[in-house]
């Protein structure tokens, strides 16, 4: 492994561990009516609520700016919950004033990553899995982070 390669791999895991860490912390000081809860409410309906901080605020917004077609499905929210939901990921992102930036690393300002799975980061960390893990029945896509990182 290259040194590189090691110090990207370090720091992003490092990046990865901390973001979980504040998503912690931050869970059990949600409110059950804050933009948070309803973030996890209706978005963790159907998936693993993401962490804001995994994706930029431009990312975001592009996400949660046509819920009808949501990667295939028709997530559709009214549009009071769709602002709060947006204001909450934007202000969290990975890319929000305060945020550690180390998951963002090598996204360029003119890019806007849809999935986490196509940040560099996500890449390098997972590289040496093999295709065929992320098929299994336990963990079906490469998006299903809880079917590996349990803990």
């Amino acid at each position: 492994m290259s040194i590189q390669r090691n110090a990207i791999l370090t720091a992003a895991t490092l990046a990865v561990v901390a973001v979980f860490g504040l998503a912690a912390g931050a869970a059990r000081g949600a409110t059950t009516d804050s933009p948070q809860a309803t973030f996890k409410q209706e978005c963790g309906a159907c998936h693993w609520a993401y962490l804001p901080a995994l994706l930029p605020a431009r990312s975001w917004r592009a996400i949660t700016s046509d819920l009808s077609h949501h990667f295939r499905q028709n997530a559709s929210l009214d549009p009071a919950t769709t602002r709060r939901i947006t204001g909450y990921l934007v202000s969290h992102a990975g890319d929000a004033p305060g945020s550690n930036r180390a998951f963002l690393r090598h996204v360029r300002a003119s890019e806007t990553p849809l999935r986490i799975t196509d940040l560099p980061v996500w890449r390098a960390i997972h590289e040496e899995i093999r295709a065929s893990v992320f098929s299994r029945p336990d963990i079906k896509t490469k998006a299903n982070c809880l079917g590996c990182h349990r803990n």
